[in-house]
């Protein structure tokens, strides 16, 4: 891992020394969203074989709880929630597969290469920097990407996570250091974890099979609970993952608090969401119980209130569109978004 900002280390040994103990015990009560999401998603397959015309609210209501078994399966990846090495994998497996990650890849890309690198130039979830031009990367930028240069209806930068995921599975089996160009950055992979890889898409491929044949075998069926339902999952992690990064510097400093920003949304949604909004807490203890971010929100407001970044989302989504396609490399790493740091919503 890169080495994190001093400043930044220092904030987080004393706010860690303020927290209390469970806040870094596994937060195993996580593991009852679970159930809940699976008797939903199951709910739906039966809705839509019983009445096709069901599809798009299917797709919404399979969408939404996919979304929210991949920030619990987020939260286990970082050993938040269970510690014993098989169960994890296992859980890994089923949450990110049914979201079409493998989890081999996501353990590598975003655990590894992501946080050790937010938003510097190693960080492969950064938005593209100016010496990146070429034509697949403003392509890429104009379809997916929010920015002042785009059309302000464009509903595929919900599809984001979706392109995000092909184009780093295409990663996987370039040879050496070789990428797609719209790739920012490529995780390093060792010749087991690419078989485990192949594995997985394999059993992702047996999986969606699985879907067709509950859905009815029907092809529209499908469409709505599958593909439908994976931008619609993709919509809800995008909405955050933008607005937690895309409004950051890009840095040749690893640091944490000037690489991400919290965003303020209703509390439904923290809790239905695993408190994903404290972002930047998040990245500063990623394997801490995330029912005590906001603790950690209230120690930076008091320790760092010039370096953390709080914002409402409505107002952290439109400087999401002021913001350039390809970005500079800020030599400035706390330099900020624009807005009220400390604004209790």
């Amino acid at each position: 891992m890169a080495a994190i900002a001093p400043a930044t280390a220092q904030c987080i040994r004393k706010i860690r020394e303020s927290l209390p103990v469970e806040a870094f015990q596994p937060a195993t009560r996580r593991l009852w969203h679970l159930p809940a999401h699976a008797a939903l998603i199951a709910a739906s397959y039966a809705m839509i074989r019983r009445v096709p015309a069901s599809g798009p609210l299917a797709a919404i209501v399979i969408g939404h709880s996919l979304a929210c078994l991949a920030f619990v399966g987020h939260e286990i990846s970082h050993n938040a929630v269970v510690r014993h090495r098989g169960v994890k994998y296992v859980l890994e497996f089923l949450l990110f597969g049914i979201n079409m990650a493998p989890a081999t890849m996501w353990n590598r890309l975003h655990n590894d290469a992501h946080h050790s690198h937010a938003n510097t130039l190693e960080d492969p979830d950064r938005p593209f920097v100016s010496d990146e031009h070429g034509w697949a990367t403003r392509w890429y930028a104009a379809l997916f990407y929010p920015a002042r240069e785009s059309w302000a209806a464009n509903g595929l930068v919900f599809a984001h996570f979706v392109s995000y995921l092909l184009r780093n599975i295409a990663s996987v089996f370039y040879v050496g250091r070789a990428k797609p160009a719209v790739c920012t950055r490529k995780a390093e992979y060792r010749p087991a974890e690419k078989r485990r890889i192949v594995v997985e898409l394999a059993a992702m491929l047996l999986m969606q099979y699985g879907v067709w044949r509950v859905c009815g075998a029907s092809w529209i069926n499908y469409f709505w609970v599958s593909p439908a339902a994976l931008c619609v999952a993709s919509a809800v992690i995008m909405a955050y993952v933008f607005t937690n990064h895309f409004l950051n510097p890009i840095s040749h400093e690893h640091d944490p608090l000037s690489g991400t920003t919290s965003v303020r949304v209703p509390k439904l949604f923290d809790r239905l969401h695993c408190n994903f909004s404290f972002h930047t807490e998040h990245h500063l203890f990623p394997a801490m119980n995330s029912n005590y971010y906001p603790l950690v929100s209230e120690a930076l407001k008091e320790d760092a209130p010039e370096a953390y970044c709080q914002l409402d989302f409505a107002d952290a989504w439109r400087q999401l569109w002021q913001q350039p396609r390809f970005r500079a490399v800020s030599g400035n790493p706390v330099a900020r978004p624009a807005g009220d740091h400390l604004t209790d919503g």
